[in-house]
């Protein structure tokens, strides 16, 4: 019995032994700032953010991609998951899929580093036998009932909020995360945890997006686990008081116990035909509220996983916070995006940039609130999943490929890390397609951006933007839904109007309305209120303090209409400073004092107008039922301006003549996209000619490092002559 009690515990010690060697193996990865941005690090010293992605590693680009001193990988995509989930139907664990690819990389690629996308939804067996976890929508359609056969095998999906899920599929992930780190220790630079459609964090809902019976809304989530979950959180917000729920909901009769999720009917119920009013009941907003914040303590769980294995040596990425230019349902939104920079457990963020302007002359917009996210110490990570042309040699080339030739496949490519270098971001370069860089001239145009974006971290990685952009994810809680006339404008002004700010030749900052703080402290000339329609009174009263210094303001649609208790105009006014009339419905689209018609060409309901009275100067006015009314006005005050604006897409023109009244500098004045850091310039041009730039101060050297030529020495401006939808990135040395 001793014999047998000394050799188990000999056995646990070398378990223990070899544990920690391999933890003492692992290199130690963080995210920490570095010349102004954050960046990643391993055993304290900054490393490029640049990677290369793919499905499963490909021996051709892995080599092609090592010989550009690309050393930094990422891989697996959703299906190879689904098809081989390494928690097993019949309890066993393996991972012989991921490995297999790990080993072929590490063979072709001896000194990579990798950073694996590993999926933690329970797999599909799982879900099949747990129906009652199943996430479940409006008229009691299952994920598992709608579709063909093979369509039901990826909707028997389990709710964000089941516990279950949570605990049992744990155990299996921390398993996967302890075998990564024991088998390929100091190769492994991170996890890249995965959840939901694609991997991408966003709910199931995304599945039935496009039913005809579902539009506008398929309702989920409303399974027991996520009411349990929204009692959990009425709880934790009301504090436990009956008394402050029963007023909340207006509903004297209602218990916590009591508490439905909301289903459709609830959903759609509006004043106005556009907004959802708190002063009624708070039950859909705080539902809204409740399934983000579940997203983000999903989340949460998995990347604590991550933390507890490696010892905090490994970062964690995740999708989250972009699906705001998505046209889709308020379900598949992730709109907790304060919440989740707050978590220690989570240090990475990436997003495919835009899907609406990713052609040529557009801006291919970084999807994050990028500021915000480098206020808080997170490291923003752009997909850069723009095709190449080689896409189009395929028998049946995907429709949303863009490029057409070599030249404007490296156009998008210098485009991306032009806004990687300007952003102070991180890039991958993805093949999605299995072979989109199987090119001499593509991979040569990798490392080059390799080679430039190492030189990068040389410089001052620092923004120097003088407008900052600040939106309020959660006020779509109090919004209709989107592809509505209900809601019009929330599309409107995160893909149109977004557009028009990066072809003013001045770039900006990106916030969240929780970090007012921080703007007030940045060097901002004009502060853009794109989407804050709901404020709280802390935010209200930090807005005040902006109105200082002759800075201007610009408000979009309804800014402060919504609080937590009610709707109201007045506190809209107070905040804007203009008198506003509410109109039923209305086109958005307006005229400019010359006649020039913008806007897109959508019916919103509740249109806010303003009334003309001294000391507004009218901009533009509106059109069709909005005809003769002022859409657009301006208003100055003491020490501050004030500019409304009721409809996207203000004109770059007419933002360039604000930022010009307001001091703000413009780097070129030609309409392209312009994008600009203290090292950094970039343009993607719209057209062929002369291109004119004036920066902020004198640099003693410019390079464009796209063709590696030198520019211009000892100088505060020039010019260069470009052709059209070409992408130029310049290199500026003090």
């Amino acid at each position: 019995m001793k014999r047998t009690i000394y050799f188990l515990g000999a056995l646990l010690f070398c378990l223990m032994i070899f544990r920690g060697s391999a933890l003492f193996a692992l290199d130690t990865w963080e995210i920490k700032d570095h010349r102004g941005a954050p960046c990643l690090f391993c055993n304290g010293k900054a490393i490029t953010p640049l990677w290369f992605w793919q499905w499963e590693p490909m021996e051709a680009d892995i080599k092609a991609m090592a010989g550009q001193k690309i050393d930094l990988f990422s891989f697996f995509g959703s299906i190879g998951h689904y098809e081989n989930p390494y928690w097993r139907e019949d309890g066993s664990f393996n991972m012989d899929y991921q490995d297999k690819h790990i080993r072929n990389l590490l063979d072709w690629a001896p000194s990579a580093r990798f950073f694996p996308r590993i999926f933690a939804n329970a797999p599909n067996w799982w879900e099949i036998a747990h129906p009652e976890e199943q996430i479940q929508f409006h008229n009691g359609i299952k994920a598992n009932t709608w579709g063909t056969k093979k369509d039901s095998a990826k909707f028997n999906r389990e709710s964000f909020a089941s516990q279950k899920a949570l605990a049992e599929n744990g155990v299996y992930f921390r398993k996967a995360i302890r075998h990564l780190i024991d088998t390929y220790d100091s190769h492994l630079m991170g996890i890249h945890v995965t959840h939901g459609p694609s991997g991408e964090n966003f709910s199931w809902d995304a599945y039935l997006t496009h039913h005809p019976k579902m539009f506008p809304t398929s309702a989920g989530d409303l399974s027991e686990p996520m009411r349990q979950a929204f009692i959990k959180y009425l709880k934790k917000k009301y504090k436990g008081d009956l008394a402050l729920l029963r007023k909340a909901f207006a509903d004297p009769d209602l218990t916590f116990d009591s508490v439905q999720i909301p289903n459709r009917a609830k959903r759609l119920e509006l004043v106005d035909g556009a907004w959802r009013d708190p002063a009624r009941s708070r039950l859909v907003p705080d539902y809204f509220e409740c399934q983000n914040e579940i997203t983000v303590d999903m989340l949460d769980f998995y990347c604590k996983i991550v933390k507890q294995e490696s010892n905090n040596k490994l970062p964690t990425l995740v999708f989250y916070g972009y699906t705001q230019d998505e046209n889709w349902p308020l379900e598949c939104d992730q709109r907790a995006v304060s919440k989740i920079y707050q978590r220690s457990s989570v240090d990475m963020f990436s997003a495919p940039h835009t899907y609406y302007r990713r052609g040529l002359g557009e801006d291919g917009l970084v999807r994050q609130y990028f500021s915000s996210a480098a206020l808080h110490g997170k490291l923003f990570v752009d997909e850069g999943d723009d095709q190449t042309h080689l896409e189009m040699l395929k028998p049946r080339p995907d429709h949303r490929c863009h490029a057409r030739n070599l030249d404007q496949s490296k156009a998008f490519l210098y485009r991306e890390f032009g806004n990687m270098v300007t952003q102070g971001t991180g890039l991958w370069y993805m093949d999605l397609g299995k072979g989109w860089f199987r090119d001499r001239d593509l991979i040569d145009c990798v490392g080059r951006m390799k080679k430039w974006a190492d030189v990068s971290m040389n410089h001052s990685r620092k923004r120097c933007s003088e407008v900052a952009l600040i939106s309020a994810p959660e006020s779509e809680y109090y919004l209709g839904y989107r592809r509505t006339p209900a809601n019009e404008i929330s599309y409107g002004l995160y893909h149109d109007q977004l557009g028009d700010f990066f072809r003013t030749g001045a770039p900006f900052d990106w916030y969240l309305i929780d970090d007012l703080d921080a703007v007030k402290k940045g060097n901002y000339k004009v502060c853009v209120f794109l989407d804050c329609f709901f404020l709280s009174d802390q935010q209200r009263k930090q807005i005040a303090d902006l109105k200082a210094d002759k800075r201007t303001l610009v408000w979009f649609y309804a800014p402060g209409y919504a609080a937590e208790h009610d709707l109201s105009l007045k506190r809209m006014e107070d905040l804007a400073g203009f008198h506003f009339q509410k109109n039923p419905v209305g086109v958005l689209q307006s005229t400019l004092n010359d006649g020039k018609i913008f806007g897109v060409p959508k019916t919103q309901n509740a249109v806010f107008t303003v009334l003309p009275e001294k000391g507004v100067r009218k901009r533009t006015e509106g059109i069709g039922d909005l005809k003769g009314k002022i859409t657009a006005a301006e208003r100055k005050f003491d020490n501050w301006t004030s500019f409304f604006c009721a409809v996207p897409a203000l004109p770059r023109e007419e933002l360039i003549r604000i930022y010009k009244n307001a001091g703000v500098h413009l780097y070129a004045e030609s309409d392209d996209v312009v994008s600009a850091s203290e090292s950094w310039l970039m343009i993607h041009t719209r057209s062929a000619g002369i291109k004119k730039f004036q920066l902020r101060e004198k640099y003693r050297k410019i390079t464009e490092i796209t063709e590696e030529k030198f520019t211009a020495k000892n100088t505060d401006h020039f010019e260069i002559d470009l052709p059209q939808y070409s992408t130029s990135v310049f290199l500026m040395e003090k």
